[in-house]
């Protein structure tokens, strides 16, 4: 069930900020986390609440969710960080819109695909800022790691996205 932004605004902005601060939370706890795994190795959590976002308001909100998360890491982690999550996150989104809008794929399969999309734009990205290719030298373990951490995006997203439809659906005003 989507979120009629023009059914209760105040139910809209609500769900929407706590998506928002959701992915705040998730990116930052894995921050915390990514300590213990080679460097540029992230998990992907924070693409759950965006999914959702997605799936259960809007294809624009989760835009939103995603330029704003973007906001967040460059205002928590730096300007590098937050270029790399913005190049990431918005070629990720963009493919994610287009296989919800588009196709039948499953989530898992929704989320691999993003997740090697947004590592692609953030290998892109960090080429261009660094000047170099090497840093492509990179791409298959990250290919590997992100379609893994995509893998278990996608099976939580698959667990999570009914559990809140169904939250929507019955706290949905008549």
């Amino acid at each position: 069930m989507k979120i009629d932004p023009f059914d209760s605004k105040a139910r809209y902005v609500a769900v929407t900020g706590i998506m928002l601060a959701l992915a705040a939370a998730l990116t930052a706890f894995e921050s915390m986390v990514s300590a213990f795994l080679p460097a540029g190795v992230r998990i992907g959590l924070a693409n759950i609440a965006v999914f959702a976002a997605a799936v259960c308001i809007n294809l624009p909100t989760a835009f939103i969710i995603t330029l704003l998360k973007s906001v967040f890491v460059l205002m928590t982690r730096g300007v590098t960080a937050g270029i790399m999550s913005a190049s990431g996150g918005l070629l990720s989104f963009g493919i994610t819109a287009l296989l919800l809008s588009k196709t039948r794929c499953s989530y898992v399969m929704i989320s691999v695909i993003s997740a090697i999309v947004h590592i692609l734009g953030q290998l892109g990205a960090a080429a261009l800022l660094t000047g170099s290719v090497y840093t492509l030298y990179y791409a298959p373990l990250l290919l590997v790691t992100g379609t893994v951490s995509g893998f278990f995006t996608g099976i939580v997203s698959g667990k999570v996205i009914p559990l809140l439809e169904k939250s929507l659906a019955a706290h949905k005003r008549d």
